[in-house]
């Protein structure tokens, strides 16, 4: 019986691989649920979307933790639902019945890997081939028929028994003379707010560093010192909201006009217009639902993407006094993903997915 092996996530910390199932079993109840609630009460894109999103944050930690020979099944996964989204595959319930039997079988593939560093081959490829085939079929009303061969098959298979950022990844950053001079200014003004508002000195820090880091894994860079502008100074149209008091309107309009502000701010200093648009759309999402100015999709600048990423990852991770790290990291890159195609442009997702992957290598060498 042949087995494989997943070295690199074998290597990862014991907590990091906790984290990884902890996530994982809650991601599953998710899809549970929602296919539960399909069957009971119809389904809707609404609940095609959440399981399609559920899916996705599931391969995305996969991947993320070097999982790859169990990333191709869960994605395979993703691209059916994904068909019934577009309207090309229908909902059958053997398809539902599908894929809550699928990421079980996957789970008890992870928990063989977690326990003893290898898996089974066969009911892998099995999956695999299954549901690539699944997927290739031009007859939309042969579907039905191949999952329900594929369920009889997986209840034919016997379960296997139970038995901060490290100096290497640090992108160093050249700027101008004059450049230079502002980012030393820049740096001193996030020091201070950062006080003020109670954050952490190191949070801009490592913001910055994780920015640049995605920033490398994209095909098309932005230019590395406007991000390292916009990492220190998104936040600087937060000021106003100390001077609000108990004036709980006030703090909304205040936290709804501080991207603007922020800007504006930068704006002052000449030479970094691109950093201007990135603080201004910080605070956008991809599907046109973020603030101030409610953009769609390629209008939101890609630094933006990026710091805002970055912002949402270093702050559930170490939250905001910088004191409260509660070994998450996992659970950050989960709603990282979660946001693919609604906060975030997939293929950003992706360049975080990299990232992210560099750091653990760094961390275990």
């Amino acid at each position: 019986m042949s087995h494989f092996a997943c070295k690199a996530f074998s290597a990862l910390e014991k907590e990091l691989k906790d984290d990884l199932l902890e996530c994982y079993v809650e991601a599953q109840q998710e899809i549970e649920d929602i296919i539960n609630s399909i069957e009971s009460e119809g389904f809707s894109f609404d609940k095609l979307d959440n399981l399609f999103r559920s899916l996705h944050s599931m391969k995305g930690n996969c991947s993320v933790c070097f999982l790859d020979p169990l990333v191709g099944v869960l994605h395979k996964l993703e691209e059916i639902v994904d068909g019934m989204r577009g309207g090309y595959i229908q909902y059958h319930h053997y398809l539902g019945e599908l894929i809550i039997v699928v990421i079980e079988k996957v789970y008890d593939l992870l928990k063989q890997i977690y326990q003893s560093h290898v898996a089974e081959s066969a009911v892998r490829d099995e999956l695999q081939q299954s549901l690539d085939a699944i997927y290739a079929e031009e007859d939309d009303s042969k579907r039905p028929d191949m999952a329900a061969a594929l369920l009889r098959k997986c209840n034919q298979t016997e379960d296997v028994p139970e038995e901060a950022l490290p100096a290497s990844v640090i992108i160093k950053v050249e700027f101008t003379e004059s450049q230079q001079a502002d980012i030393d200014l820049f740096i001193g003004f996030s020091q201070k707010l950062n006080r003020l508002l109670g954050y952490s000195s190191e949070r801009s820090e490592r913001i910055l560093k994780l920015c640049q880091l995605i920033n490398a894994e994209c095909v098309t860079p932005v230019d590395p010192a406007q991000l390292s502008a916009a990492a220190y100074m998104h936040n600087m149209g937060m000021a106003p909201i100390l001077s609000c008091k108990d004036d709980e309107e006030l703090k909304r309009q205040a936290e709804h006009n501080h991207p603007m502000v922020g800007a504006k701010l930068l704006a002052k200093h000449e030479g970094w217009e691109d950093a201007v648009a990135m603080v201004k759309s910080h605070k956008e999402r991809f599907d046109g639902t973020g603030f101030p100015e409610s953009l769609v999709g390629s209008l939101i600048p890609q630094g933006a993407f990026i710091l805002s990423m970055a912002v949402m990852f270093i702050d559930i991770v170490w939250g905001k006094s910088g004191s409260e790290y509660r070994k998450s990291a996992m659970r950050a890159v989960q709603m990282v993903n979660f946001e693919s195609g609604k906060g975030f442009p997939p293929h950003l997702i992706e360049s975080f997915n990299a990232a992210i992957r560099k750091v653990l290598v760094a961390k275990n060498q």
